[in-house]
């Protein structure tokens, strides 16, 4: 039996897009596609487990089954890995699992055939206390049983069950009609859940109100008898259709919201449809800490209203107050009770029909301000008519040739704090924006959104935006739309005519603005699994030691941000250290220490997660802490800087001067500048293993691109070329990025000279000869640089040029200073 290390799987994995994540000795995989990484892979013994369905085997197998070659190396242009659907054992669980219709029927399944009256009996007490525990959970959460045990099936728990699993209650997923899936809940004996798994292909269900739940006392319309309940969870919709006596669906996810609101907005379009009378959608918003389910429901939301289809958001009260990931009706209910989630709703149902007839009367207003057209006019016109706007009149604002439109739409969107109406889309166009101005706000505006990931170049400074992302700060807006700035009243600006404002705008927003930034102290910590641990350290007014822990993994989605505070401490011999604890919902604290390094030159970072009462450290590279540019500007003057120094005893104003030459290390460098004005530099080098890597940076000026990328290469043969070296760049939200390096046939005469070439990747191209776009432009010679050139034969990458691509890095210099000279004459 074969063996791997992990990073060969990791690697076949990612090659693919499957996600995973790393836990122990083992790596946990979504092979097929479920949402849920059931598959336990063992690299050292070489097996896997799938823990969904108890099948396992080799792991050779199972690359073999996911037309994986079990190495290392993974063709960059296979398809996207299939996935098995589960859906007839998902129908098989849900076929044999117990449909009890109310909490005294005494189980009599197929699985009592056969056996002995005491065996018999004891299966029947095992099938009995699931049902009484599935009870006891219906009740936990606030359903009747009679109704809810209904619309539910009992089954037992089995080997791949959690530990103390007494009952698993299985919920149904339907496509057309079809049994396509299931969820599984694994209850306790308290009737608590241990755990949620889904099964097959995911769907919906729709649920229907007992028969004894009254009707919601809403005020407002009458329209809203016939509406429509949509929510993620099973308990969450239950709960609020138990409450209000309204129908509704469930989606089991927030995609699964949105996904079935485009379902419905695309059948609304169909001339068969049309006409016909619906009912109003009501999305019950589950209010996350991450805002994923707010953003949710409002791109849901946004697609019903584009087709014509009435939609209410349904979000509960900041007075819930919920878990640790946030707050749904679920929540409501078991704070408020019944007839609390009852008021609850009906308020809010009344608040969002009473919101929905006032944009419907002006509604008009709104299509008559897009409709002007003069430029300058419906520029100005938008910012009266943004308070009446319905998310599909805000995309029309957004989409507007003219971009003073869309950013007065924005900027009064921002000031309104109605941010969060835009949806993804709209909001990633914004941000991509080529006019500063709206790039500077939507950064602003989306920042949580769309977070940057940490440059694997260089550390990341922790920097403010340029762009206040205070509401109510209007300042630095004022200045580009060449308003009045109102904060100053003893010299106001004189009004403008639109023409003037237009000028002044076009200036103001083709301007590079300057980024501002604090004084910090940060460190950065490259764990082995590609996961970045950043922390900041400033100090505030009251000398309180405070920053951010930023803890991000590009491969994994993993992006979160918490905000510290310090404590000045002393170990067990007196030496000082700083400590912060950054609390994590549903996974193991993050601690930083803070300590004094070696002479008290710097201070050193470090990380820990607290597991079974004991801090585990986070190895990885990195950790020093250093100033930012603001703190070492600022200099003596900085309380960080003062503070470092007074409780630690490091002075980082005795150290090496700041404007020291950075360290140069050995490279071949190369710039090819696109016809687009993209320039694509790289340092590639070999390290002491005679691995080929390169450093890459693909920049624009103009449009603000700059991404910084680390790369391997693997070695090919080429049909006519010979030998090169291929790496792959991936991008976040941009095609990914082949880059070559390779030595062409050169003239007679000529010394051999390596170049890099870059080829942009659209796998989702049908025709393969136009998946692969070259990237034309000027440059891309390689050429070494003084360091390289330096250490001469000792030097990794001028032995692998010479022996690998039999280029010589000294002659090509050589030559190139004698046709210099050649030309000079």
């Amino acid at each position: 039996m074969n063996t791997y290390n992990r990073e060969t799987i990791v690697n076949a994995l990612a090659a693919r897009g499957i996600p995973y994540q790393i836990l122990g000795r083992e790596i946990e995989a979504d092979v097929l596609g479920t949402g849920h990484k059931t598959h336990k892979i063992n690299p050292a013994k070489g097996v896997y487990l799938d823990s969904a369905t108890g099948d396992g085997g080799t792991i050779e197998g199972l690359l073999r089954a996911m037309d994986l070659n079990p190495s290392p190396s993974v063709a960059s242009n296979q398809p996207i890995a299939r996935q098995t659907d589960n859906s007839q054992l998902a129908r098989t669980l849900w076929n044999n699992a117990w449909a009890c219709k109310n909490p005294d029927e005494l189980y009599n399944g197929p699985d009592l055939n056969g056996l002995s009256a005491m065996n018999k009996g004891a299966r029947r007490a095992q099938w009995q206390t699931a049902r009484d525990v599935t009870v006891q959970y219906l009740s936990n959460r606030g359903l009747e049983d009679a109704h809810w045990l209904g619309q539910v099936r009992i089954g037992l728990p089995d080997r791949f069950s959690p530990e103390g699993t007494r009952a698993v209650m299985i919920t149904p997923m339907r496509r057309d009609g079809n049994i396509c899936g299931i969820q599984q809940a694994f209850i306790n004996d308290e009737g608590h859940k241990l755990d949620r798994k889904m099964l097959g292909r995911k769907g919906v269900i729709r649920l229907s109100p007992p028969p004894e739940a009254s009707s919601l006392p809403i005020m407002s319309s009458a329209q809203e008898k016939d509406m429509l309940l949509l929510g993620e969870g099973f308990e969450t919709t239950a709960i609020a259709i138990q409450a209000s006596s309204l129908p509704g669906i469930v989606a089991y996810d927030v995609g699964a919201v949105q996904k079935w609101a485009m379902e419905q907005a695309e059948a609304a379009h169909k001339p068969a449809n049309r006409g016909t009378a619906v009912p109003v959608i009501g999305v019950l918003v589950d209010r996350d800490i991450s805002r994923n389910g707010q953003r949710g429901a409002r791109d849901a939301i946004s697609s019903l209203d584009e087709a014509g289809l009435a939609a209410r958001y349904l979000e509960p009260s900041i007075q819930i107050i919920g878990g640790p990931k946030g707050a749904d009706w679920a929540d409501a209910r078991q704070e408020l009770g019944p007839d609390g989630i009852r008021a609850a709703l009906a308020q809010c149902i009344d608040q969002q029909n009473n919101l929905a007839a006032y944009r419907e009367t002006h509604s008009h207003e709104v299509d008559a301000a897009l409709a002007i057209q003069d430029d300058h006019k419906r520029a100005s016109g938008i910012a009266a008519v943004v308070p009446y706007m319905s998310p599909r009149q805000i995309n029309r604002a957004l989409e507007d040739p003219y971009w003073v439109v869309r950013l007065n739409t924005l900027y009064t969107l921002h000031m309104a704090g109605r941010t969060e109406e835009i949806d993804r889309a709209h909001a990633k166009n914004l941000v991509e924006d080529k006019i500063p101005a709206i790039n500077k706000r939507a950064v602003a505006a989306f920042q949580d959104r769309f977070a940057p990931y940490p440059s694997k170049k260089k550390e990341v400074s922790m920097q403010q935006p340029s762009i206040s992302t205070d509401p109510n700060d209007s300042r630095d807006v004022a200045a580009i739309l060449g308003l009045p700035d109102n904060t100053n009243f003893d010299n106001p600006i004189p009004p403008q005519t639109p023409q003037e404002r237009s000028h002044n705008m076009e200036q103001q927003a083709n301007t590079p603005q300057a980024t501002r930034q604090y004084p910090r102290m940060e460190a950065s910590l490259k764990a082995p699994d590609e996961t970045w641990y950043q922390a900041s350290l400033y100090a505030d007014k009251e000398g309180q030691l405070k920053g951010t822990v930023s803890i991000t993994n590009k491969g994994q989605s993993l992006d979160e941000r918490h905000k510290v505070e310090y404590e000045a401490k002393n170990d067990k011999k007196g030496r000082p250290f700083l400590h912060a604890k950054a609390q994590i919902p549903d996974r193991p604290d993050v601690h930083v220490f803070v300590r004094p390094g070696a002479e008290s030159k710097v201070a050193m970072v470090s990380f820990t997660e607290l597991k079974n009462r004991k801090h585990q450290q986070i190895e990885g590279q990195g950790g020093t802490l250093k100033p930012n540019e603001a703190a070492r500007t600022a200099g003596a003057k900085d309380k960080t800087i003062q503070a470092i120094g007074e409780k630690l005893g490091v002075n980082y104003l005795e150290g090496p001067p700041h404007d020291k030459e950075k360290r140069q290390y050995p490279r071949m460098e190369s710039a090819l500048k696109a016809q687009d004005g993209t320039w694509y530099t790289a340092g590639v080098y070999a390290d002491k293993d005679g691995q080929l890597k390169a450093t890459v940076r693909i920049n624009h000026q103009e449009t603000g691109l700059d991404e910084h990328h680390k790369v391997s290469f693997e070695e090919r043969e080429g049909s006519s070329s010979g030998r090169y070296y291929s790496a792959k760049i991936e991008r976040e939200d941009k095609p990914s990025v082949f880059m070559n390096v390779q030595a062409p046939t050169m003239k007679d005469g000529d010394i051999r000279i390596a170049r890099t070439d870059f080829t942009e990747f659209h796998p989702e191209e049908e025709d393969k000869n136009k998946r692969f776009d070259r990237i034309q432009g000027q440059g891309g010679w390689l050429k070494p640089n003084d360091a390289m050139l330096a250490k001469g034969d000792k030097d990794h990458t001028m032995q692998f040029m010479r022996e690998k691509l039999n280029v010589d890095p000294v002659k090509q210099v050589e030559q190139a200073k004698t046709k210099a000279k050649g030309v000079e004459r």
